[in-house]
């Protein structure tokens, strides 16, 4: 077991995790032909320490492991979506049946640094959102839990990050972020959600 957070441990929790990374690719690549009926051709597949990749003609898929930095006795096995060709797929009843019980979380980087104060003083003035509204004391990070859209969102100085509050549903999850975005615009985050 990895006692350090080090290059050493990382590479030996990509080593050691790498059957389970191939696994869970082995398993999506299939799930994704099925439901989706792309030919052979039409994929890009590559499985490598402790790292896969999936490229289809609507999305990019990528599967990793890494060593836990704050629980050193443990790993973290990411599935993340790096990219959609069609925006029209984030809709896709077979994507999100796909990918409901391995995304669970929508991040949004922000392209550049954010006044967190002013957008913290900004929803404090907003009543729809004041009374969801927890920050740090140095307003480095905010978190907004919206009981009615189901969702949590954590902000800090890189991004926003939407989760649901109960249980993992893609397309809930993505519908709701929208409109979150939308409450979100109106008291003065002026970004785009682009699935």
């Amino acid at each position: 077991m990895p006692d350090s957070d080090s290059d050493a441990a990382q590479a030996f929790v990509r080593r050691a995790g790498h059957p389970d990374v191939q696994a869970l690719a082995e398993r999506l690549h299939a799930d994704i032909r099925e439901l989706f009926r792309y030919k052979r051709r039409e994929f890009d597949y590559s499985c490598e320490d402790g790292s896969a990749l999936i490229k289809t003609p609507d999305f990019d898929l990528e599967l990793r492991i890494d060593h836990c930095p704050v629980d050193l006795k443990a790993y973290r096995l990411t599935t993340e979506i790096v990219r959609l060709h069609r925006p029209e797929t984030a809709d896709d009843p077979r994507f999100h049946r796909c990918f409901t019980a391995h995304c669970d979380r929508l991040l949004v980087e922000f392209p550049a640094s954010v006044d967190l104060a002013g957008k913290i003083d900004a929803i404090e003035d907003c009543p729809e959102l004041a009374g969801c509204l927890d920050y740090a004391p140095d307003a480095s990070s905010f978190e907004l839990k919206l009981p009615a859209l189901d969702l949590h969102i954590q902000v800090d100085e890189q991004g926003l990050g939407f989760r649901l509050l109960t249980l993992p549903d893609l397309g809930k999850l993505l519908d709701h972020s929208r409109k979150a975005f939308e409450i979100l615009t109106r008291a003065g985050f002026h970004l785009r959600l682009v699935p």
